[in-house]
């Protein structure tokens, strides 16, 4: 991994989402947020996944088995305006800024605020979309 802090994520459970091409969006995820490849299918649904000719990658930030899953179902034919986007939150200032950077380095389109106008105001926001057109949007959690 590189030399750069982990990006401290302090909300998401788990994402699961389908992505076209798996290395590209593994690379894309795992150089913004410097995540941790978890597995390769997993033991509970691979049979599920063999049957249904689909290929999971489970990636974590260090907190549960899997945070983010990359999904290719070699059969269907995805509609990315089925996920309108999802959202994580980081710990502070710092963590803010070096997403943000990396996001800069990576030379993503950064859109400032909020997705939607009418969410609770953050001190922070920006949001950007993967190589699959996902919309990722990145908010700084206040200092308690």
């Amino acid at each position: 991994m590189n030399a750069q802090p982990r990006i401290p994520v302090t909300n998401l459970q788990h994402h699961v989402f389908y992505v076209t091409d798996l290395e590209r969006s593994k690379a894309f995820y795992i150089k913004l947020f410097d995540l941790q490849f978890s597995a390769l299918n997993h033991p509970d649904s691979s049979a599920a996944m063999r049957l249904s000719q689909q290929e999971m990658h489970f990636f974590s930030f260090g907190f549960h088995h899997h945070d983010i899953c990359l999904v290719k179902h070699h059969k269907l034919k995805m509609d990315n305006n089925s996920m309108l986007h999802f959202a994580l939150t980081v710990k502070d200032a710092k963590a803010f800024d070096d997403v943000r950077s990396r996001a800069q380095d990576m030379g993503l389109s950064i859109r400032e605020g909020r997705i939607l106008a009418s969410a609770r105001p953050a001190s922070r926001s920006f949001f950007l979309q993967d190589p699959d057109k996902h919309w990722i949007e990145i908010i700084e959690e206040p200092s308690r």
